[in-house]
């Protein structure tokens, strides 16, 4: 079968090859990829700047159909269509898997990072980890869930979002515009989105689509000011961290209010990052940080999904082949596009 494969560390080396299709262990299925989208881990990936294990096939927001059953796989028949957790891996044993959050086990080793992802044909992965796909959904907005879950795990099930809450969100990527649709499904009475000037292109645009209370180029309002005059100078309830960015991990802690909470998603360029420490402390904000998603996650953006509430096919702006890779790598890497599948 052809995959991307992520060939060696370092800048690029990653291409089309053919490589075995996978044999299924007895508690795993097979599934035939129906499509697969591009994430910003995959374009890190790319340029060296996230953890991977090489050679390995990338990819991992993913939708498909099983083709085959481990003997020991029940309540899954050939032909079910699913999308999968990543917890490739995890032990079953330790705390964080015995209380529900696999994604923490030290043993996990996500799929398109450590072990063989979706940027292909067929995937295997633990039967543990699937979940259906609700009819009516396409295999195409059933590739968004991975990400919509990322971002239920981050707003709501970690952080929290409460009836007329002011939500700021940093960062207008797809994680980022799925929050602020959340926040809105949530209750939250004025919603924030924020972007640059490259997000002009279409995340911004895609954000006022999607008809976000306020969306706002940093780079040409002050958001402090916006921010303030939203509230009466009271801050945001729940600040989102989405970019990764330096300045704005540093001014999320500013904008929050009194007992605010602080939601952290984005992943910086460092370790060492400076936060206003003791301004935090004595406003006695609430700080969490969040990362991949769990059983639940995955639920709930399904389920949003199937009523309505978030309706990924408006996230979706560019549908292409796997043997146009690197075309959908450009346009995700350039912010011509907001999220990017691949069909193999």
């Amino acid at each position: 079968m052809i995959a991307l494969v992520k060939t060696a560390k370092g800048v690029g080396h990653m291409e089309l090859q053919e490589v075995p299709t996978p044999e299924v262990s007895p508690d795993e299925v097979l599934i035939r990829v129906k499509a697969c989208g591009i994430c910003g881990s995959d374009l890190k990936i790319f340029d060296d700047h996230h953890p991977y294990t090489p050679p390995v096939v990338v990819g991992h927001e993913f939708s498909g159909e099983i083709v085959e059953l481990g003997g020991k796989v029940s309540k899954w028949q050939v032909g079910d269509r699913v999308v999968s957790e990543q917890h490739v891996g995890a032990c079953g044993y330790c705390r964080p898997c015995l209380t529900g959050n696999s994604f923490a086990c030290a043993s996990k080793r996500a799929c398109g990072y450590f072990t063989d992802g979706a940027f292909t044909e067929f995937i295997k992965v633990p039967a543990r980890l699937l979940h259906r796909i609700p009819d009516g959904l396409s295999f195409v907005e059933a590739a968004f869930t991975e990400p919509s879950a990322v971002a239920v795990h981050g707003t709501l099930e970690r952080t929290g979002i409460n009836p007329e809450d002011v939500v700021l969100v940093l960062g207008s990527g797809p994680i980022g515009l799925a929050a602020a649709r959340m926040a809105q499904a949530a209750g939250a009475s004025q919603v924030i989105v924020t972007g640059i000037d490259g997000d002009e292109k279409a995340r911004l645009p895609k954000a006022r689509e999607l008809g976000i209370d306020h969306v706002v180029n940093v780079m040409n309002t002050d958001l402090a000011e916006l921010v303030d005059q939203l509230t009466d100078g009271r801050g945001a309830d729940v600040v989102i961290e989405l970019t990764g960015a330096l300045p704005a991990i540093e001014q999320a802690f500013t904008l929050a209010s009194r007992l605010g909470k602080v939601g952290i998603i984005g992943q910086p360029p460092t370790d060492e990052v400076s936060i206003p420490y003791r301004n935090a402390m004595f406003r006695a904000l609430v700080v969490s940080f969040s990362y991949s998603s769990k059983f639940t996650s995955w639920e709930r953006a399904l389920s949003m999904f199937a009523r309505g509430a978030v309706k990924p096919a408006q996230f979706i702006t560019h549908i292409l082949p796997l043997a146009d890779w690197e075309e959908g790598f450009r346009l995700a890497h350039t912010g011509e596009a907001v999220k990017v599948v691949l069909e193999p």
